[in-house]
């Protein structure tokens, strides 16, 4: 440690130098001396000693420095400096004086150089206790105030005697000075809640890593982890000693995902149902149009298979909407103009509406390219544009914007499962009459309206999240009673050019053909149905139930095969590697997959195939027919 630097203050040199001789006796040695106030404050300012030994009855001193205890104010004013007056005499009024200055210690002329020593070394260890204290006080002051957790004290009764700014920033106070006075119990949802908050701190005295849900100055909920102390006198609870994490961002990424895991196993079922119920459809509604192309005109049971029919295509669109929602459809993706697609259907969206609801688009400027199934994107915008006039009832006005956005983790409507990036963005707002939060926690999950029995299935915005969800997208909605809602979909930009438009080719009477075609489906009924219809078309059928027996008849058939129509998802070998190991035998073999779902996975390796297509189940007759003419012309 450095020698300390001690200023004498004495105006009597002689009494000054006996000072400086005995403390350099007792091994300071570091020592000036200054014999009037202006010479001790020059000091004070260039040298700053550690100690100053002040007479308090100076003599010849100016009006403003009349004194010790003068010279002693002015000397606290520059510097944080124990001073110890020394004096043979002082009168009651300059001593309360002096005591105003806190000075470390009075020695009385004449004194020991024993007691000298004592009172210096006393007033060092104070001075350097009480900077140690100070520097501690302000340790703790910045972590309080700069620590992330949010720190708090209250009294026993819950009043917030003092918090930091992480706390007041956690429970949505703009300020400290607003935290402070609140009511802890005003915190909690309820007096119960807070009654059984109070009781565990008194029976355990603690608690430990507690969560719980509770609430914002503005009512919001927010989720927090509180370690908490109780300070007793006696049995009493006088202060409660705590600080809290926020755990609100983490429970809302738990909900998330245990509402996804929640989706993608309802996703998973309806998938299934939707793939056997295809299967079921496929030969409903191509036994019904087949047998209405062969009714002659008049015969009494037309409109019943008619009607049958119609039941059949609903049902088909069910199943489209259940494997939208599980994201387990065939999309077609290509590169698209999003304004483009809200403007072919403009008119048909009027039409769907009424005209009790006007209809408004705002399309943004030189859009980004998007790479989605146009008619999935198409079945969005009407099932959100059916939603909107269902809320409208006695009319209103629906918006639909369109514009380039980047996004970031600051942006509005960010959500953790979307990536950063260029997207494009798609607004569907109405003045309806809107809904509430616990309504907007479930609009996606299948199956829930809020419509009357009989007049909705529950489908649609399922149907619209999976839709969005398979194309990369994200869904934000915004709503609340009476004042409508607003949908806002996220579509990534896309990474390559848009095609060039290929010439549509008309729909006509399906052709026939002679050539040999295999056909491979588990499903007995939807196998008899494919090979009848072909067959009826001049085409030679060779039927398998599975992969094995395809295999088997091939190794029977002397001639060769055109093209397979092969199930994907079978017992045993599945539809691809069947077709692998049929091209090994026909290299130059067609393959026409069938499959009542799929996914993307699927559509990729499919779509990547050489010589090879894909057609959704349900489908009808004349598609299946168009669709081999097609390739085999190919």
């Amino acid at each position: 440690m450095n020698e300390p630097g001690i200023l004498i203050v004495e105006d009597e040199i002689i009494v000054a130098l006996d000072i400086q001789s005995s403390l350099q006796r007792t091994g300071y040695q570091n020592i000036r001396i200054a014999s009037d106030g202006e010479q001790a404050l020059a000091m004070v300012e260039e040298e700053a000693p550690d100690l100053i030994l002040m007479d308090i009855l100076l003599k010849g001193a100016g009006a403003d420095l009349a004194d010790g205890v003068s010279i002693a104010v002015k000397v606290k004013e520059r510097r944080d400096i124990p001073i110890i007056y020394i004096t043979a005499y002082a009168d009651d009024t300059t001593l309360q004086r002096a005591k105003l200055t806190q000075p470390y210690g009075y020695i009385l002329k004449p004194f020991e150089e024993r007691e000298l020593r004592t009172t210096i070394e006393m007033a060092l260890y104070k001075h350097r206790m009480e900077n140690e204290l100070r520097r501690s006080e302000e340790r703790y002051r910045r972590f309080f105030e700069e620590d992330l957790t949010g720190d708090f004290i209250a009294d026993g009764n819950g009043m917030i005697v003092t918090c930091n700014p992480a706390f007041a920033r956690i429970f949505g106070f703009s300020s400290t000075e607003e935290a402070i006075g609140t009511g802890f119990p005003l915190l909690f949802p309820s007096v119960t809640d807070w009654e059984g908050f109070i009781r565990s701190i008194r029976e355990n005295r603690m608690l430990v890593y507690h969560e719980r849900e509770l609430r914002r100055a503005d009512g919001s909920p927010v989720y927090i982890v509180t370690n908490a102390i109780g300070t007793f006198d006696g049995g009493d609870l006088v202060e409660i000693r705590g600080y809290i994490f926020d755990e609100t961002y983490r429970r809302r990424l738990e909900q998330q995902f245990l509402q996804a895991q929640k989706m993608e196993a309802v996703g998973r079922l309806a998938g299934g149902i939707a793939h056997d119920f295809n299967n079921l459809l496929t030969v409903i509604n191509g036994y019904s149009e087949f047998i209405l192309s062969r009714v002659p005109a008049g015969n009494p049971f037309i409109r019943e298979i008619e009607e049958i029919n119609r039941a059949g295509e609903r049902a088909a669109h069910l199943t489209r909407q259940l494997l939208a929602f599980s994201r387990k459809q065939m999309l077609q993706p290509r590169v698209v103009d999003l304004n483009t697609i809200v403007t072919n259907i403009e008119s048909m969206l009027r039409r769907l509406i009424g005209e009790h609801i006007e209809l408004k688009s705002d399309l943004g400027k030189d859009l980004w390219k998007i790479e989605v199934d146009p008619g999935q994107i198409e079945q969005v915008i009407m099932n959100l544009a059916v939603n909107a006039r269902d809320a409208m009832p006695g009319g209103g006005k629906l918006l639909i914007e369109t514009a380039n956005c980047a996004v970031t983790f600051n942006s509005p409507g960010f959500s953790p499962e979307m990536r950063q990036g260029d997207y494009v963005r798609l607004i569907v707002s109405d003045t309806g009459h809107g809904f509430d939060d616990e309504t907007r926690s479930l609009i996606f999950e299948p199956f829930f309206t809020t419509k009357a029995p009989g007049e909705g299935t529950g489908l649609g915005l399922p149907t619209v999240y999976g839709i969005i969800a398979q194309s990369d997208g994200h869904i934000d909605v915004l709503s609340e009673p009476g004042k409508g809602s607003v949908f806002t979909l996220f579509l990534p930009r896309a990474d390559k050019p848009e095609p060039a438009k290929m010439p549509r080719t008309a729909d006509g009477e399906a052709r026939h053909g002679t050539e040999t075609i295999l056909v491979v489906e588990d499903e007995d009924v939807v196998r008899n149905l494919i090979s009848h219809v072909l067959e009826l078309h001049g085409y030679t059928i060779l039927a398998a139930r599975n992969g094995s027996d395809a295999l088997d008849i091939r190794e029977r058939h002397n001639g060769s095969i055109d093209i397979a129509i092969i199930d994907l998802v079978m017992p045993g070998l599945s539809g691809t590697a069947l077709a692998a190991r049929l091209r090994q035998m026909m290299p130059g073999m067609k393959v026409l997959y069938i499959s009542g779902y799929t996914d993307r996975t699927i559509h990729d390796l499919v779509t990547g195939e050489k010589s090879a297509a894909f057609l959704q189940k349900p489908f009808r007759p004349n598609e299946l027919a168009s669709k081999l003419r097609e390739m085999l012309d190919g």
